[in-house]
């Protein structure tokens, strides 16, 4: 038995409806290109282990950078989804934000290889991804509602005034981004595990406090010490 043949799957899925094949190629392709990028991705890695003939990806996706533009709306929209799915507007201001900053790091922890393809598609310029307008819409929505919760702590007094919420959500998901994306090469540099368990509930904290922290009003600090 050759290589190719050693590594395809021993069992394949029989009977898979159109949708149900397009998500495995999907899934297939989201590993393929979040390990070895868009150039170096083959057709053939992400057909093999889904058990179905690469011509199925042209015939669903049309092409391998249609294919590739679908991986990273779909890793997008992933995380969109999450937070679409947290219930901020029930929360206090405070510990809307807390449950945000907890929620995005959880997500990226679960989720490695979100963090690679946005890493990847930064290095390309987003070209790929200029060609999507799915995901600038759905990421207005959480920017409208970060402003929301940012306005209702200022007047509950917990929050000081001035915060722009696009740079808090630029601070919240690089504090989590930079400490996941550098964890081998800080891991040997700092000579210390970065994804240890308790390295990571450090890391989770450590955010939320900082966070909290930059954003609270003079008052709420004070209070709260």
């Amino acid at each position: 038995m050759n290589e190719t043949a050693a590594r395809k799957p021993k069992v394949r899925r029989s009977g898979r409806n159109a949708e149900q094949a397009k998500a495995d190629l999907l899934a297939s392709a989201k590993r393929e290109f979040a390990d070895k990028g868009f150039a170096l991705a083959g057709i053939e890695g992400i057909a093999d282990p889904t058990g179905l003939n690469k011509k199925m990806i042209y015939h669903y996706f049309g092409s391998k950078e249609d294919l590739y533009i679908a991986v990273l709306q779909e890793a997008y929209l992933g995380i969109r989804k999450m937070e679409e799915a947290l219930p901020l507007e029930e929360l206090e201001p405070l510990d809307a934000i807390k449950r945000l900053v907890e929620a995005t790091w959880d997500y990226y922890v679960a989720n490695p290889d979100f963090i690679a393809l946005v890493n990847q598609e930064n290095l390309l310029g987003a070209v790929y991804l200029k060609k999507s307008g799915i995901v600038k819409r759905r990421t207005s929505a959480l920017l409208e509602r970060v402003r929301a919760i940012l306005k209702s702590g200022v007047e509950n007094g917990e929050m000081r005034e001035g915060i722009d919420p696009l740079q808090l959500n630029h601070s919240i998901a690089a504090l989590g981004f930079y400490y996941l994306n550098n964890r081998f090469t800080n891991s040997q540099i700092y000579n210390f595990d970065h994804m240890s368990n308790d390295a990571l509930a450090t890391r989770r904290a450590f955010m939320v406090d900082f966070v909290l922290r930059s954003i609270m009003s003079k008052e709420e600090i004070a209070r709260r010490e």
